[in-house]
């Protein structure tokens, strides 16, 4: 029988593009034996992330990105583009195995995000099924939910992404305070949209942009109750080695790396 995993949560203040992609990472390929962490941290400037196998190339302007200075990541996880900028970000890093597969960590996290959301005042719920899913290249991450995403009146509040790094998982993603992502349009070499209807954020659903701090409140205790295990050494940090951060955020400092594709 598999032990439940220790937790620890951070609560990091905001941080470079490449910084907040080398904790994340240094957090999964670190983890020690039985441990789960749950991390919740922010961007020290707008920042344009790419899905790791994203087509970047001709469909941005660099002229434009640093003229509104705005950063640009890609992730180690899938998906599209977003950006980060008015929003709380999350991240989960389990053992592969447990508590799950990706597909089973997939739906205990973001039906636990539906959950606290619904108690702050949002009528969130998971997406159903889309007709096929969206490739790589289908445009920004919050034009389209996909299968099991937090949305609140059909449009997207929550956008997810994940990798298997190293025998770990890694699920993090983008609650929208507000709504930044019709800026994309001014960041692209080429049109760019995210339609009408497609995206939400809190501001559009309680009528205000909420602190920080309130909305971790009540998603603390909704994942430690979707994804079990022992939380009382919760406040523990996880500490991690200077020189793996140090050599990660190089990686994802890295052009090479950034527009790979």
């Amino acid at each position: 029988m598999t032990e439940p995993l220790r937790w620890r949560v951070r609560e990091d203040p905001p941080a470079s593009a490449a910084r907040n992609m080398a904790v994340d990472h240094a957090l999964a390929v670190s983890l020690p034996s039985g441990m789960g962490v749950l991390r919740f941290y922010r961007w020290a400037a707008p920042t344009l992330s790419f899905g790791r196998n994203e087509p970047t190339e001709g469909r941005w302007s660099t002229a434009a990105l640093s003229s509104e200075g705005v950063e640009v990541v890609r992730r180690p996880t899938g998906g599209r583009a977003v950006l980060h900028h008015r929003e709380l970000t999350y991240a989960v890093v389990v053992p592969a195995g447990g508590p799950g597969s990706m597909r089973g960590l997939y739906g205990r996290v973001n039906a636990a995000l539906v959950r606290a959301l619904r108690a702050f005042g949002v009528a969130a719920e998971l997406a159903p099924r889309q007709a096929r899913a969206a490739p790589p290249d289908a445009g920004p991450c919050f034009e389209l939910p996909a299968e099991g995403e937090v949305v609140a009146g059909g449009a997207k509040l929550v956008g997810s992404a994940q990798v298997r790094l190293e025998g770990r998982l890694l699920q993090h993603g983008s609650i929208l305070l507000a709504d930044d992502q019709p800026r994309l349009g001014r960041l692209a070499a080429e049109p760019v949209s995210v339609s009408d209807g497609a995206v939400t954020s809190l501001e559009r659903c309680l009528g205000r942009v909420p602190e920080v701090a309130e909305l971790i409140e009540v998603l603390r205790p909704a994942l430690a109750e979707g994804l079990g295990g022992d939380w009382h050494c919760a406040d523990t940090e996880h500490t991690l080695g200077e020189s793996l951060l140090t050599r990660l955020e190089a990686h994802y400092r890295s052009p090479t790396w950034i527009w790979r594709r």
